[in-house]
């Protein structure tokens, strides 16, 4: 049996982990995202519909997609334990079954929306984090994630169009060098945006010897701060703690201080 390629090289390049279960005491999904700069974060999921375990592959793989796709990442190389989810997706292996043509179409319909995309088989034993959020779930049961039914019965309503955030004017700038007509206001946004620089189109705020950090709209922000919340081991992070655990995983936003204490008062 031929070796795994490694992980490539590729500058802003994410891994995602993805492992589904099917089996008598548990049906579930789990998801292991590690970013450029190796911090990683963990997503479980509970599959309270009867699946077989190839359809539980395609949930975790879905699950971790859309996940990934939440936080703006554009470029992922995905790992799979699957050999026939992985096939089946780089058209090595023709799909037959019914159910699983339409996994296979939603899983596509995902990869197109990303800028680089790879999937690649790895043995079990190098994909056992992954495993076992899928068969035993986050250690607070609260943050797993329950699905009543196939995701691709799921209908979802998405829109390109973005409400407006603190990051527009920053991007406006950089990307076009649009300013305010005002000299002070323009001459404020100038020091601002001097921290920022942007990659594939994304903003990523400067840091004094510190490593570029992942600017985050709201919706985003949220999504990270109940992942990072959580953490491995399922001890929760309190108040600057939190906001501490964000910044070492490589993410910012202005409001991180206050939006943090707001999401702890609000668990305990």
């Amino acid at each position: 049996m031929t070796e795994p390629p490694p992980p490539r090289a590729v500058a802003n390049l994410w891994s995602l982990h993805v492992d589904g279960a099917s089996g008598s005491q548990s049906q579930g999904a789990g998801i292991l995202l590690t970013s450029p700069i190796g911090a990683v974060l963990h997503q479980a999921v509970t599959l309270r519909f009867r699946a077989t375990n190839n359809q539980a592959e395609y949930e975790a793989l879905i699950a971790g997609l859309k996940f990934v796709l939440s936080i703006a990442v554009k470029r992922i190389q995905v790992f799979s334990d699957s050999l026939l989810v992985v096939n089946q997706v780089n058209q090595t292996f023709e799909t037959k079954d019914e159910v699983l043509k339409k996994y296979l179409h939603q899983a596509k319909s995902l990869i197109a929306l990303f800028e680089d995309f790879s999937l690649t088989h790895v043995p079990r034993e190098e994909n056992q984090v992954a495993d076992r959020l899928a068969k035993e779930g986050l250690p607070n049961s609260r943050r797993t994630q329950v699905f009543e039914r196939h995701s691709f019965e799921c209908v979802e309503t998405s829109s390109k169009e973005r409400s407006p955030c603190w990051m527009d004017r920053i991007l406006d700038y950089l990307k076009s060098g649009i300013q305010p007509d005002g000299r002070q206001e323009a001459q404020k946004l100038k020091l601002t945006c001097a921290k920022y620089t942007i990659i594939d189109g994304e903003p990523y705020r400067r840091s004094y010897a510190k490593p570029l950090t992942k600017c985050l709209r709201p919706d985003e922000a949220l999504k990270i701060t109940e992942a990072v919340h959580q953490g491995e081991c399922g001890t929760h992070a309190r108040g600057r703690s939190l906001v501490m655990r964000i910044l070492r995983q490589g993410f910012f936003w202005p409001n991180i201080h206050k939006d943090a204490q707001v999401f702890v008062q609000k668990c305990s």
